[in-house]
């Protein structure tokens, strides 16, 4: 008698599991589906940025007659080139990894690993700013100060603008981190197979 109780609470624990499973499941793929959709809207965002730039930039490089707004201009158009490079290959990632099967292990680590990036970039746009504003004050001290002095106001813009970017980015994931944690907090489908997840 007591086997079969035994086997008729593990089915029970099984089925409970299993079901368990698939509701963090399709938690995990909702929260990793809202992270990619983020990405890709970040990426248009920076692509826009980018080719607004680059029009602007060559504009503006063509009407000037003033050395530092075509330095200006000249400066805004190569930083709209990359931005718009980086942002059109961001864009193409997260497209690919919307197609991709992941596990609720790597689905954390991707959401944690952006989270990271953003954060990262955001201490360089900082670094940016300094730059720009360097170049801008010492442009005086410098052969060609008006060259100088359109760059490093260039420089200051762009880096505004990224670090706005950025720690919008970082602040709309982590918007999400307790959802995240809380899923982690039960039955989980590694990359090595079933687990199950406590925080404390």
């Amino acid at each position: 008698m007591r086997i079969i109780i035994t086997i008729l609470l593990s089915l029970v624990t099984i089925q409970s599991m299993a079901q368990s499973l698939k509701m963090n499941d399709a938690a995990f793929e909702q929260l990793n589906e809202r992270r990619i959709a983020t990405n890709k809207t970040g990426m248009t965002i920076l692509g826009a940025w980018g080719a607004a730039n680059i029009v602007g930039g060559v504009a503006g490089v063509l009407a000037s007659s003033d050395q530092e707004w075509k330095s200006f201009h000249t400066m805004n158009a190569l930083w709209g080139a990359v931005n718009l490079g980086i942002a059109g290959m961001g864009y193409m990632g997260a497209r690919k990894e919307a197609k991709q099967t992941l596990s609720c292990d790597k689905m954390l680590d991707r959401y944690e690993s952006g989270k990271r990036l953003f954060l990262i970039n955001a201490g360089l746009d900082v670094a940016y700013i300094g730059s720009g504003v360097a170049l801008s004050a010492y442009a005086d001290d410098m052969n060609d100060s008006d060259r100088w002095r359109g760059y490093g106001r260039s420089v200051t813009m762009q880096g505004i603008f990224l670090l706005v970017f950025d720690g919008t980015m970082y602040a709309l994931h982590q918007h999400n981190n307790k959802q995240w944690y809380k899923l982690l907090q039960g039955v989980c489908v590694t990359g090595n197979g079933l687990g199950f997840n406590y925080r404390f």
